[in-house]
């Protein structure tokens, strides 16, 4: 994602579905950690309420990361099938967004994430 971001007009699409993907994959392995089993939702902003659900019974008081996951998973359709829609701007803010995510994932889940 950070190699292809040098030249984000040629690889918009490509850029911003690694960065969406990388953050569902975060949030799963996350989920996998704390329960034992991979969500299995209808759409993907049921892992953003299932991972505030965890952070709720892990007394995680610090959710700001999740707000970077919804937005990030509330993009997914326009970076897969509206290119026009998500710009050079868009993709350079979703990199960051999935940047806040694992950090903020990291700091709180270190011990569950040690191995990912």
């Amino acid at each position: 994602m950070k190699l292809l971001n040098d030249d984000v007009s040629s690889y918009r699409t490509g850029i911003g579905l690694l960065a969406i993907h990388s953050a569902i994959s975060l949030g799963d392995a996350i989920t996998v950690g704390l329960t034992g089993e991979r969500g299995k939702y209808q759409n993907h902003a049921q892992a953003a309420a299932e991972l505030n659900r965890l952070c709720v019974s892990n007394k995680i008081s610090n959710v700001q990361g999740i707000r970077h996951f919804e937005w990030l998973l509330g993009q997914k359709n326009a970076v897969g099938y509206e290119h026009p829609r998500f710009g050079d701007d868009s993709v350079r803010l979703a990199v960051e967004k999935a940047e806040r995510f694992n950090v903020w994932a990291y700091n709180h889940f270190k011990e569950i994430l040690r191995g990912v």
